[in-house]
């Protein structure tokens, strides 16, 4: 039995639009040994769309895609999910859509990971149909697979880790793991090699990103001459993806201690099992996006840790520049007070710019592949890094409605400001004053794609006024650290700028300590 889709789109309001998922008997192997309940959603791409990739490899900032779903309580192969017009979807329902479409369908069921592609949902091929609004449209789709665990290269420079973490695993309730990927540099195996302890450099990726970019660090160890231009040393990888998305590595009540699990189990295994350097200038970390919010969130809640950060195009480091929204004042994540909608994504067009996605848009996306707030996208990810739960659902408690943008201001007062940033170092600038100074590195586009230069501005003009009140006057900048705004780069240019400061950087750092040949 084939996996029906039917996808129908009327004038009339009698017509009776609906979609209908069947697992195919032949494949109910896919469901004997994994969970069989979750969430079943549709994802449509226009075939006009510039984006390449699959329609569930959104969704797609740069053309909002059409996304459907329901709810499933116990999948059996055979028996028919049905949608209607009733079911959440975004922008409408089908009755709206019409034209050439690319469609995709994902059971998304894993409990451990937020992610669209977790292992173990189950997806579709993707097929080309059409939809009319003059005749009832059928379109049939094949689940075909369970989504494969990560790979990582097998290779005896990358070293896997998966481990369970005590700390997690009693916050959370069920069984947790520590994930990474450590990629070892030229001349850990061989014993004549000069150098017989190393450094630590810990990664971690932006949103979206896994564990599994550590193939991009073995190829950049293993270039010609990069003992000169990469700092030598241990490289982990982390994997930053939980049940809601990135965790940020900070604690939280829904995701749990992630910063603290990190710190007091995590390194201290790596320390533990490979020939590091156990001293806190000896440990490093680096991070693009919201990997960069979270290795500055790490350096600055356990300065006497880490021996240095290099952030670049952080997620929001000041809450009253949240992208557009200023979350303390402002009423509506959607528009501004004006009524203007608020861009969430841009791209700059020579001296021009075009908003591509707006925050509603973005939101009512997740809101559609999840509307209790599960989606594993970006704002859900930051709901349950931030939020506290809801007592009722048990999901995080929402920094905004989904559907009309209003915001929550005692979601903003009561939680979310604890991971302000800017708020973060004013309540702590006698500690975090010297860390400041010589162990945070924050480049960011004056053009970034999310606004997220806005923030960093901020951020910086907040450290630049608690120091002049300090000395009573203007007060010069002492120290390696900096913070600064690159004229005409964006959220992806600026990652390949910082590459080249950052690596310099590091090596300069690690030389100044002794741990650089």
């Amino acid at each position: 039995m084939r996996c029906v889709i039917s996808l129908t789109v009327s004038a009339h309001a009698m017509a009776a639009d609906r979609v209908v998922v069947t697992l195919p008997v032949d494949k109910a192997g896919l469901v004997e040994n994994g969970a069989t309940s979750g969430r079943m959603i549709v994802f449509l791409k226009s075939e006009r769309s510039p984006e390449r990739g699959d329609p569930a490899d959104g969704p797609f900032f740069r053309d909002p895609q059409p996304i459907m779903s329901v709810a499933v309580t116990g999948l059996q192969p055979g028996v028919a999910v049905s949608f209607d017009q009733s079911t959440v979807a975004w922008p409408s329902g089908i009755d709206a859509l019409q034209g050439g479409f690319v469609a995709q369908a994902v059971f998304k069921r894993s409990r451990d990971e937020g992610a669209i592609h977790a292992a173990g949902n189950l997806i579709s091929k993707p097929i080309e149909i059409t939809l009319s609004a003059d005749r009832d449209d059928v379109v049939e789709i094949e689940l075909q697979k369970a989504i494969e665990p990560l790979n990582l290269p097998k290779s005896k420079t990358v070293v896997e880790i998966d481990e369970p973490s005590p700390l997690l695993t009693r916050a959370i309730g069920r069984v947790v793991r520590h994930r990474a990927a450590v990629v070892l540099p030229h001349g850990y195996h061989d014993p004549d090699f000069p150098r017989r302890m190393w450094p630590t450099i810990y990664i971690i990726p932006g949103f979206g990103g896994r564990m599994t970019i550590a193939a991009d660090t073995e190829r950049l160890l293993a270039m010609p001459h990069s003992e000169t231009t990469v700092p030598q040393g241990v490289y982990v990888v982390l994997d930053p993806e939980g049940p809601f998305g990135h965790h940020g590595f900070a604690d939280s009540v829904v995701n749990g201690p992630r910063g603290a699990a990190l710190v007091q189990e995590l390194i201290p295994l790596i320390e533990d099992r490979f020939r590091v350097i156990r001293q806190s200038e000896a440990r490093l970390l680096t991070g693009h996006s919201s990997g960069g919010w979270s290795s500055l969130w790490l350096q600055l809640t356990n300065p006497d840790v880490f021996g240095g950060c290099w952030s670049s195009a952080p997620d929001p480091v000041d809450f009253s520049a949240f992208g557009q929204c200023n979350l303390y004042r402002d009423d509506n994540l959607f528009v501004d007070p004006e009524g203007a909608e608020r861009s969430s994504y841009r791209r700059p067009v020579g001296p021009m710019e075009r908003v591509l996605m707006t925050v509603g848009e973005e939101i009512g996306m997740e809101h559609a592949i999840d509307p209790n707030g599960g989606s594993g996208q970006q704002w859900d990810a930051w709901n349950a890094m931030f939020s506290m739960p809801n007592s009722a659902t048990g999901m995080p408690k929402r920094l905004a409605d989904p559907e009309s943008g209003v915001i929550n201001h005692r979601v903003v007062n009561e939680t979310w400001s604890a991971y302000d940033i800017s708020r973060l170092i004013e309540s702590r600038w006698k500690t975090l004053s010297p860390v400041l100074a010589n162990k945070v590195h924050v480049l960011v586009g004056d053009r970034d794609n999310f606004y997220l230069e806005r923030a960093v501005k901020k951020f910086k003009d907040k450290i630049d006024l608690l120091r002049s009140a300090l000395a009573g006057e203007a007060q010069p900048h002492v120290g390696t650290g900096f913070i600064e705004i690159i004229p005409d780069a964006t959220h992806d240019t600026i990652a390949v700028i910082a590459r080249g400061r950052f690596a310099l950087g590091m090596r300069e750092h690690l030389k100044r300590h002794g741990f650089c040949d």
